[in-house]
């Protein structure tokens, strides 16, 4: 299968020297169309209430994503031209903060996504939908280079709220671009060089008795070893495609918390293993974390093992979005054996130690409203 890929030209990549970053901008959240049909249906299966809800990662604020005309602003009447073009101004506005250098800095290497939607994938790179032509492609923001996708027949991206991620390497034949709904039981996926997108519904009830439990977890799916993973209660989930897709479930010891009733749970890949991530909150609070402890899938063992250390690693998490990521922290002048995460509706960046248990907060920007939450852009890979 051969991949199509073009480098863009003129200035429109970042220094990948910048990497990781936090994301400013507020045209980010993604138009949806409003459905005329039964594809934007929410299937009613599987409404019964679980007592264990809170294990999901992802808090009821997240699934109600604000809907924005086209271009991002309002449409207000001839006498406010302009506010309206303050407005159009200040919404395309990218400001990113380096959280090695710790600078906010004024985006100047991507003009263009103004005229576009985009998705932050865990990878680094941005799954792209031009506003008027819809053409869709995956883009790397560090060195422009763009691999185009298959274009939406069905408007999916326009009609669902929805995350991106990749099973390797956009350059690899093997690689899959997964799209999963955010409020329904169903995912699309394609290859770079295919000829379509293709649909996938799942039934919620093979995984958990609670429908919206089981869409919650499916979002948190992480990329390991060419295939996602994601983790229930007690089971860890696989989605392969081998070229279909096929779910493996495999049993799991449970983890245990005497003293927290409330977590929050994050996934994320880290030299070839799985690792889980549980953010414990002070009291009913989720917004704040006093304690995070990790642990690593031992496949042999089939249970979830404590990890004290990361060694020379540091874990990246976009709470916002429900996705990690590790990097080597010395080549990512980042703080070795941490973790650093952003929280909702907070501007702040996290820095969690694992030797000392405590944890450091950085302000990006006293310029920047106190609650304005960023993306966290990782490092293409």
């Amino acid at each position: 299968m051969q991949i199509g890929i073009k480098e863009s030209e003129g200035p429109t990549s970042l220094d990948p020297n910048l990497a990781p970053v936090l994301w400013f901008h507020n045209n980010y959240d993604q138009y949806v169309e409003e459905s005329d049909d039964e594809d934007g249906e929410v299937s009613g299966d599987d409404e019964e209430v679980s007592d264990e809800d809170e294990f999901s990662a992802t808090s009821d604020e997240d699934e109600s994503i604000e809907e924005t005309d086209d271009d991002g602003i309002s449409d207000d009447d001839d006498s406010n031209d302009d506010e309206e073009e303050e407005s159009n101004e200040v919404n395309d506005t990218l400001l990113l903060y380096s959280i090695s250098s710790q600078q906010l800095l004024a985006n100047s290497g991507l003009d263009d996504l103004k005229d576009h939607f985009y998705w932050i994938t865990p990878q680094g790179w941005l799954l792209m939908l031009h506003r008027d032509s819809h053409a869709i492609f995956l883009r790397n923001p560090f060195t422009s280079q763009r691999i185009n996708l298959p274009f939406d027949q069905d408007r999916f991206l326009r009609k669902n709220y929805t995350r991106c991620l990749l099973s390797h390497k956009p350059t690899d034949s093997n690689c899959v671009v997964l799209v999963l709904s955010l409020h329904d039981t169903v995912f699309w996926y394609c290859r770079p060089g295919g000829m379509q997108w293709f649909k996938h519904e799942y039934q919620a009830r093979r995984f958990f008795r609670h429908r919206g439990t089981v869409i919650k977890t499916m979002s948190l799916m992480t990329a390991v070893g060419g295939k996602f993973c994601t983790a229930f209660f007690s089971t860890v989930v696989t989605l392969d495609f081998s070229p279909n897709p096929t779910f493996d479930i495999v049993a799991v010891t449970l983890v245990q918390n005497s003293v927290y009733n409330f977590r929050e749970i994050y996934l994320l890949e880290s030299r070839g293993e799985l690792f889980c991530l549980y953010f414990y909150p002070p009291g009913a609070c989720s917004n704040k974390t006093v304690e995070i402890s990790v642990y690593k899938l031992d496949i042999p063992t089939t249970a979830w093992v404590k990890v004290d250390t990361l060694g020379d690693r540091a874990f990246i998490i976009n709470t916002r979005k429900g996705y990690g990521a590790s990097v080597n922290a010395k080549e990512a002048c980042l703080q070795e054996n941490c973790i650093y995460f952003s929280r909702h509706r907070d501007k702040g960046l996290y820095v969690y130690s694992m030797e000392r248990g405590t944890t450091a907060a950085i302000n990006p920007s006293t310029d920047l409203v106190d609650d304005v939450a960023a993306q966290i852009l990782m490092p293409a890979s």
